[in-house]
């Protein structure tokens, strides 16, 4: 059995409070993983649920479930709109339906063809949200108000969610554009 261990220059005491978040508090949790070859069953713990992973047959998969690369876009375009829900919450904006599609380029000297140089790591995200609200409703039909307003729920959707700021620290050229559909 082969294991890496990272030390960490700061140590952190692990608090487990419960299985379900407070306004204060942290969100615990734990993913397992179990399969064989590029196929992965995902678990969460006391979760009913599981994910499904493989990938493409470039890299050795049967494409039979989506592909880790896939569920990593897939959280950035989630989180976005469970950080949405929690922000306009918070800011008093009435949600509907949300439209929601993202582009992406993935390299693959490193990672497909093993090269020593270059990054493995997404070299553009661009979303693309439609998102309704009832922003213009609430300012009465004042398109500047509406637009500050609506500009200030996305950045402040852009600044909260963790996905975002994963893919944006990470050094990703990443773009947005959101559109504000009336209610």
């Amino acid at each position: 059995m082969f294991r890496t261990s990272l030390s960490r220059t700061t140590a952190r005491a692990v608090r487990t409070i419960s299985t379900t978040a407070t306004k204060s508090s942290s969100i615990p949790l734990r993913i397992c993983g179990r399969g064989t070859g590029t196929q992965q069953t995902i678990t969460m713990k006391d979760k009913p649920y599981s994910i499904q992973t493989d990938t493409y047959p470039i890299l050795g998969g049967a494409d039979s479930a989506p592909s880790p690369v896939a569920y990593s876009l897939a959280s950035l375009t989630s989180c976005n709109q469970v950080t949405g829900a929690k922000v306009a919450e918070d800011h008093g904006i009435k949600l509907g339906q949300w439209n929601v599609r993202l582009d992406a380029v993935l390299p693959t000297d490193v990672l497909i063809k093993g090269k020593c140089e270059g990054n493995p790591n997404w070299e553009s995200v661009k979303l693309f949200v439609r998102v309704q609200t009832n922003i213009l409703e609430s300012v009465k039909g004042d398109n500047l108000e509406a637009d500050a307003r609506f500009r200030h729920f996305v950045r402040e959707i852009e600044r909260r969610c963790p996905i975002t700021q994963l893919f944006k620290r990470s050094g990703v050229r990443y773009e947005s554009e959101w559109l504000n559909e009336a209610l």
